[in-house]
């Protein structure tokens, strides 16, 4: 079994690119089973992975850098001995390292397993406001990683192209550059995928380690940041799940609950940050359709689209990780956005269990629960 760790910023494209590898796995006759790893207990992006046919385990704890430990060698041991992938694709949260996911999964030395090289996802579009906000966060990252992707060029300016890949290799200049759009099928894509499964890129990286140094301020970076990545992001997140008392919602209305709810959030934040990067994640489970709508920050549209899937049990996730704002007043305003546009279409709703972490005593087996209305 060989594994991929995929990283990068909330938002930057992750899991877009792990469906493109998993797809081109299976017209190559391989197997792919895929870990997401999401913020707090409520799962976004395993719903629609798992639409699309691929295997697919969900880790939500809280905290990578601690937790996630403990289930990662539980949940790649049950992988590998039950379903047996050629691939094992793992996606850290946006907020994670992925060097240390890399590292964990090393350590645990697993026979018969080999590693691809680190690839860091780098949402081009975005970079110089990603840069901006969350600066030695995001430039870890960037040093974790064996390759760097530079995704989203069709959305990028053919100039501005070249500024993004050297400034991201003068952050790492020994990791190997890719530019391309996950979206897209082009060979710039489909070339990546056989560069990163080729033997000879393992060769590459680890020829590039002995002979080049990385950045100046590199050792400086991870020392400061330690392994505690989603308290050095300064990352607000809350995530959390509320069912519906609706055992149908039509699709029509569905769509427009999600994007009226998710244009209120989206102005409300920019109140409190009108530069915030991060990612909000809305999915809307509605009997028949799945609804989900998703945004990446101050200055991109709100996107959003309907899956056939049915449920027999609506209810809506909601996931968010929102730079430079307060915690307490991001959970205020997602639980009254929700409650006000259910309630406006006479759906009532109950929210779930909400995970919470205590990063201050960094007791790793003192997880909090709450529930209410």
């Amino acid at each position: 079994m060989k594994v991929l760790v995929v990283g990068g910023f909330l938002g930057s494209g992750k899991t877009t690119t792990i469906l493109r590898i998993g797809k081109y796995l299976g017209e190559k006759g391989q197997k792919a089973a895929i870990i997401v790893n999401e913020i707090g207990e409520v799962g976004v992006d395993a719903d629609i992975i798992s639409s699309y046919g691929f295997d697919s385990i969900e880790l939500t704890n809280g905290c990578v850098c601690c937790t996630l430990k403990r289930d990662m060698r539980y949940t790649v041991d049950e992988i590998y001995r039950k379903m047996k992938p050629d691939i094992l694709l793992v996606e850290p949260t946006g907020i994670a390292f992925p060097g240390v996911i890399k590292e964990d999964i090393m350590l645990m030395n697993l026979k018969d397993v080999e590693f691809a090289p680190l690839v860091t996802v780098i949402d081009g579009s975005r970079f110089k406001q990603i840069m901006k906000e969350t600066k030695q966060f995001s430039k870890r990252q960037i040093i974790d990683a064996e390759i760097l992707a530079i995704n989203k060029v069709d959305l990028i300016e053919d100039l501005y192209i070249p500024i993004v890949e050297s400034s991201v290799q003068q952050m790492n200049p020994q990791a190997h550059t890719v530019r391309f759009s996950a979206k897209s099928r082009d060979e710039e894509f489909a070339e990546f995928i056989s560069t990163l499964l080729s033997d000879e890129t393992s060769f590459e990286v680890d020829r590039r380690k002995e002979s080049i140094n990385k950045s100046p301020d590199a050792e400086e970076i991870v020392a400061a940041s330690g392994d505690n990545s989603i308290e050095y992001s300064k990352m607000a997140t809350y995530a959390s799940e509320y069912n519906l008392n609706h055992d149908y919602i039509e699709p029509e209305k569905a769509q427009s609950i999600v994007s009226n709810l998710m244009e209120d959030l989206k102005k409300e934040i920019i109140v409190m940050n009108p530069e915030f990067v991060g990612h909000m994640k809305v999915i809307l489970q509605a009997g028949t359709v799945n609804v989900r709508s998703s945004v990446t920050g101050a200055e991109e549209q709100t996107q959003i689209e309907t899956i056939e899937s049915y449920s027999s049990h609506p209810s809506v996730k909601i996931l968010s990780a929102i730079s430079n704002v307060p915690r307490s007043e991001l959970m205020e305003l997602v639980d009254f956005f929700v409650k006000e546009n259910f309630t406006n279409h006479g759906i009532k709703i109950v929210k779930t269990a909400v995970h919470q972490h205590n990063h201050e005593s960094h007791n790793h087996d003192n997880h909090n629960h709450s529930e209410g209305v």
